[in-house]
């Protein structure tokens, strides 16, 4: 979990600073919407090491124990398991269109230009 919580933080963190980047680079809004791949691959992992749910194996039945995985036999865990699953896929896509929307207005309107203006 402690690899996810790490990983998922980095990519907030790419996304943030590509955002950065793009704006200050002029770039078209269309290349400003890729900041949406990494806070989507960063919310979900953060989502997962919140919530202690691999969402990958979850979709393949399957658990981690600590001696690698084991396939969960009870029908009614599988399914619970997968609907928190489908929950975490949902919010980390809602929550990453969010801040991807609020990130592009932001490096739209705010004068990016004129804080890294030389002489």
């Amino acid at each position: 979990m402690r690899f996810r919580m790490f990983f998922g933080v980095l990519m907030v963190f790419f996304a943030l600073g590509m955002t950065l980047l793009l704006a200050v680079a002029g770039a078209p809004l269309p290349a400003r919407a890729a900041i949406f791949v990494p806070l989507w691959i960063g919310i979900l992992c953060l989502l997962q090491a919140h919530r202690g749910i691999c969402v990958f194996l979850a979709a393949r039945g399957v658990c981690s124990v600590e001696g690698g995985n084991a396939v969960i036999e009870d029908a009614a865990v599988r399914r619970s398991l997968e609907r928190r699953a489908v929950r975490i896929h949902l919010v980390s896509m809602s929550a990453a269109s969010l801040l991807t929307i609020v990130l592009m207005m932001a490096s739209l309107f705010i004068p990016w230009r004129s804080f890294f203006a030389v002489g």
